[in-house]
């Protein structure tokens, strides 16, 4: 839990969240502003250490502010599918019990009006490392619900591999992440990024293909995090246009000219996408063949996860 505490103690303008279409910016003081409205709003309910309580994940900033706020408070954050049925919010409600839901405190501008209020002081020698942390309710590839558990000791392990990868970074501004939409969205990625001070921009939840290379080339994040069918139609309408030279068929190449041509063609991609970028996560299933073998011919930097 000691990854957790940090949340409620920054006392800086550095950004925490970002709504790209929304042109919003959520520093780290806001993010303590709402945090501890939210602990507010959790102690007038009467909501107690480990109980459930829901939120529905909207992919904005104002979910991560209650996920930040619903864990540091000591509550156990029950993930919602954004759109989810009558009938799948009834399965969740019974199967997780939750005390409270927060999806009504969606005023982002109450949300982060000072207050007199202190953010809950939670005394983490009183947690154990098997607590559940957060229960995400995800469908499987055939569109079933079931709930995705994280325990104490899962996010701080989670927690201290985010912040080796980012000790990794010789860049002079702070780590930052990019959530391009829903699909890719994961609670426990989002606080453990939160957690070592990152900075997370979200770019919507379904991008089109030319908002998400703008936001890409501003951001120009380190980490990015999207589904297959948006990388995939990412790649298909706005980065292999740009790589293809119809004058010298490859097959006419020599090697050493080919291997140019695919070294020339990284380099283009990794500029294409902000220049900075470590690792793309990928979420929903492999590539195509051809967008498979086209990142593993140039050894782009991705992972299926």
């Amino acid at each position: 839990m000691k990854r957790i505490k940090p949340l409620i103690d920054y006392e800086t303008a550095s950004i925490a969240l970002t709504n790209y279409c929304k042109g919003r910016d959520i520093s780290y003081n806001d993010l303590a502003v709402g945090i501890t409205n939210i602990h507010n709003v959790l102690y007038t309910h009467g909501v107690n250490k480990n109980d459930h309580v829901a939120i529905t994940n909207e992919e904005t900033e104002i979910w991560a502010i209650k996920l930040a706020a619903i864990v540091t408070y000591g509550a156990v954050a029950v993930i919602i599918p954004n759109k989810a049925s009558n009938t799948d919010k009834e399965y969740i409600y019974n199967v997780s019990s939750p005390v409270i839901c927060l999806d009504e405190y969606d005023n982002i501008d109450k949300l982060l009006l000072p207050s007199n209020c202190r953010p809950s002081r939670i005394d983490i020698t009183k947690f154990s490392l098997h607590d559940d942390i957060i229960i995400d309710f995800r469908r499987d590839r055939f569109g079933k619900l079931h709930a995705e558990t994280t325990k104490v000791y899962e996010f701080m392990q989670l927690a201290e591999t985010i912040k080796t990868r980012y000790s990794s970074l010789r860049h002079s501004r702070i780590p930052l992440m990019l959530v391009a939409n829903q699909k890719s969205v994961d609670a426990k990625e989002v606080l453990a990024a939160l957690s070592i001070g990152a900075h997370i921009a979200m770019a919507g939840s379904h991008p089109s293909s030319g908002t998400l290379l703008k936001c890409l080339k501003h951001y120009r994040p380190h980490f990015v995090y999207l589904d297959t069918s948006t990388a995939e139609r990412l790649i298909r309408e706005r980065v292999l246009p740009m790589l293809h030279n119809p004058t010298i068929p490859t097959h006419m190449m020599s090697s050493i000219a080919r291997r140019n041509l695919l070294k020339q063609a990284r380099k283009r991609m990794m500029f294409a996408l902000g220049g900075c970028i470590l690792m793309v996560s990928v979420t929903g299933g492999r590539f195509s063949p051809d967008i498979e073998t086209f990142l593993q011919r140039i050894d782009f930097p991705y992972q299926i996860i």
